[in-house]
């Protein structure tokens, strides 16, 4: 099953919401040398993609670095080299990858950003695209040093991935998510540290996430951070696929949140750290907290109650029998 995954992911313009025309587009923010400052952002042509610049690098990197949060830390991740995924309702999302890297006069503070918003295509289809489109462009902007070099390669491919995508329209369904959750249940049950683990997280939700959650609704009315364990052989960036799937299911809201729920893969580390609704510099202090500073949700001795426990191990169980419908 694990398998499965990992060959889906690496095989790997209108306005936010569910409606809005199916799309596939490439962005690129941040630092890079042929600039001497943030360079010129490239793509950022849908208000979700202008949001997502604006919380993850404008306020939340740069909230950070401004008030000397990460700095104060007696130990912190000193590079970015991060994953992510950001879910929306249905089939949107935003993939990207950061990484550490520096201004033509040397300034390295901050990260470079290359990220692809999609939504209204095959999540199976369209999640490998993605991965494969951000991961050249990444390799890409790390090899070439001047401007000019990295607007053509945005050029050369942005336009690819539109034309892959045109093949890529179809309904919206949950094939991609039912594998990824069947994943998690296989190395659960492989793994009993894992199963434990996993029945920590979903405690964890059940007692922050939850209540947040408006009944009978997919909105949530602040912000949730957990952090879990990084799932081996899945590859860059597949923990963020199977936990969103998994935490999604578990909350019972296997279509999304309005607000969004934000999974951000430690690449160099061994977690990752799980963001529901709202997103700022607070929630954002964790992209260079270490495991002393942020310890895993999953190593914390909940006292779970036996009822709780067997309600996951049931759900798991159906995940395993990759038939992840709603959580009950």
């Amino acid at each position: 099953m694990l398998k499965k995954i990992t060959q889906f992911l690496g095989g790997l313009s209108a306005g936010p919401g569910v409606g809005g025309e199916p799309l596939a587009q490439l962005c690129l923010f941040g630092k890079h040398p042929g600039w001497d400052d943030h360079m010129q952002d490239m793509g950022l042509t849908t208000d979700r993609l202008v949001e997502v610049r604006r919380l993850l690098y404008s306020e939340g990197i740069a909230g950070n670095i401004d008030s000397g949060a990460w700095e104060k830390l007696p130990a912190r991740v000193e590079r970015f080299d991060h994953a992510f995924l950001w879910r929306f309702r249905r089939d949107e999302f935003v993939y990207g990858r950061m990484w550490a890297s520096s201004d033509g006069r040397g300034r390295s503070k901050y990260p470079m950003i290359a990220c692809v918003h999609a939504r209204g295509l095959d999540p199976a289809k369209i999640s490998a695209r993605a991965a494969e489109t951000v991961t050249r462009a990444m390799e890409g902007c790390r090899s070439e040093r001047d401007a000019q070099s990295v607007r053509a390669l945005f050029m050369r491919e942005s336009e690819a991935l539109k034309a892959q995508a045109s093949a890529m329209l179809s309904p919206p369904d949950e094939r991609f998510d039912r594998i990824c959750r069947a994943g998690m249940a296989m190395d659960a049950s492989a793994h009993p540290e894992h199963a434990l683990g996993l029945e920590r997280v979903a405690y964890a939700l059940h007692r922050e996430a939850e209540p947040a959650i408006k009944k009978e609704s997919t909105h949530i009315s602040r912000g949730v951070h957990l952090r879990a364990r990084r799932m081996e052989g899945l590859g860059v960036g597949g923990s963020a696929w199977a936990w969103s799937a998994a935490s999604l299911d578990l909350l019972g809201r296997p279509q999304g949140l309005d607000e969004g729920m934000l999974a951000i893969e430690a690449v160099e580390g061994g977690w990752v750290d799980l963001l529901f609704g709202r997103v700022s510099a607070t929630e954002l202090f964790c992209l260079k907290a270490p495991l002393t500073a942020v310890p895993l949700t999953s190593d914390v001795p909940f006292s779970i109650p036996a009822e709780f426990a067997d309600r996951v191990r049931s759900r798991v169980g159906l995940w395993r029998q990759n038939e992840g419908g709603r959580a009950g």
